[in-house]
């Protein structure tokens, strides 16, 4: 890939890129895959933002489309997202992934649920390396990004994320599920697709959350959404502009 590439911007749906958009310059509005994206420059640097849709499918499907068609020299996944409770987040925190995890990927077996480690067969294989539910990301650039968000002023924490289809609507179920994953921090949805198809595709990936609510008995009337999405897209520029 050349330094001249742009950045692949994948979050979910448009009103999570909105800001980002008005930032962008000479800014070119198209389709990836059938969903709407943009091409432009952010703040100097060439990017591509795609709001990919909601769910592993629609994000895996966008990101797949883009790098079809499009050489990207890296790709950052970001948006709003549920952070568990204990992990020290707070509802606007800022947190990158140290790993992109699979949450409900393997089998509810008597014994209780396996991964698909349990089951033995990998969800991505490259040489004799061997993936199954955790997508473990770059520490060096993770690193890179948090300490530019640390200068920027973030308190930003970095940890596992895990992807589910089904969101944990109740504290049990946040319990159970971040039980899954040690240290486990945020939970979203897609998260795990694109750091999946990041590697297929030998791209590198960061993910990206600010967080929107705890992960408890659903109560919306305690959601900062837009709040979220806007603290999400500012720390999106400072990753950005540090990203090499």
């Amino acid at each position: 890939m050349t330094a001249s590439a742009p950045l692949a911007l994948v979050c979910s749906v448009p009103f999570e890129c909105e800001r980002l958009r008005e930032a962008m310059d000479d800014v070119r509005e198209t389709l990836v895959g059938r969903k709407p994206a943009w091409r432009g420059r952010l703040d100097g640097a060439p990017v591509v933002l795609v709001a990919g849709g909601m769910g592993k499918t629609n994000a895996a499907q966008a990101l797949t489309a883009l790098l079809e068609t499009t050489e990207v020299r890296g790709a950052l996944g970001f948006g709003i997202g549920g952070a568990y409770p204990g992990g020290g987040l707070d509802v606007g925190s800022i947190a990158l992934a140290s790993a992109a995890v699979y949450g409900d990927e393997g089998v509810q077996a008597p014994g209780g649920w396996m991964s698909t480690e349990g089951i033995g067969i990998p969800l991505w294989q490259s040489g004799d390396a061997r993936t199954f539910n955790a997508f473990a990301l770059d520490a060096a650039r993770v690193e890179r990004a948090r300490a530019a968000l640390a200068a920027a002023g973030y308190d930003v924490r970095t940890g596992p994320f895990v992807t589910v289809s089904c969101c944990s609507g109740t504290a049990a179920g946040g319990e159970a599920m971040a039980a899954r994953v040690p240290g486990a921090l945020v939970e979203g949805m897609e998260g795990a697709a694109l750091a999946h198809v990041a590697a297929i595709y030998g791209v590198p990936f960061l993910e990206l959350r600010a967080i929107s609510n705890l992960v408890e008995d659903r109560d919306m009337s305690r959601w900062r959404i837009r709040d979220a999405a806007e603290a999400a897209q500012q720390a999106v520029r400072v990753v950005v502009g540090a990203w090499g």
